[in-house]
C-alpha cells in the first residue's frame, strides 16, 4: 500500500497538483502507520499467549484479519478517491466523491 501512495503522488506531480497537498499524502501515510502498529501489536499479544500456552481461537484470527484487510481496503479507497478529485479539481464534468476536497 505504501507504494500506491507513491504512485499517486507521482499522479499529483505529473497533473501539478501536489502543491500544497503534500499533508493528504502523509496523513495516509500516518494513517498507514498506525494500522501497522496495530496488527504488529496484536502479532505481540498473539505471541506471548502462545508462549503461556494459551490457545488462541482460529474464528477470532480470522475475524481479526478480516477486519485488517477491510480497513487497508477502506484506506485505499479513501486515498484513491481523495486524489481523483485533487486531479479532476476544476472539472465541470467530474462527479466528486467528497465535497470538501479543495
Amino acid at each position: 500500500m505504501r507504494k500506491s501512495i507513491e504512485n499517486f503522488k507521482e499522479l499529483l506531480v505529473k497533473e501539478n497538483k501536489l502543491a500544497g497537498h503534500e499533508d493528504v499524502l502523509l496523513a495516509f501515510d500516518h494513517l498507514l502507520d498506525l494500522v501497522d502498529e496495530h496488527e504488529e501489536q496484536h502479532r505481540i499479544e498473539v505471541g506471548v499467549r502462545s508462549l503461556n500456552k494459551e490457545k488462541t481461537k482460529g474464528e477470532v484470527e480470522a475475524a481479526i484479519r478480516e477486519e485488517d484487510l477491510f480497513f487497508r481496503k477502506a484506506i485505499y479507497t479513501v486515498i484513491e478517491r481523495t486524489i481523483a478529485d485533487l486531479v479532476n479539481r476544476g472539472n465541470k464534468e467530474w462527479h466528486r466523491f467528497y465535497d470538501r476536497v479543495e
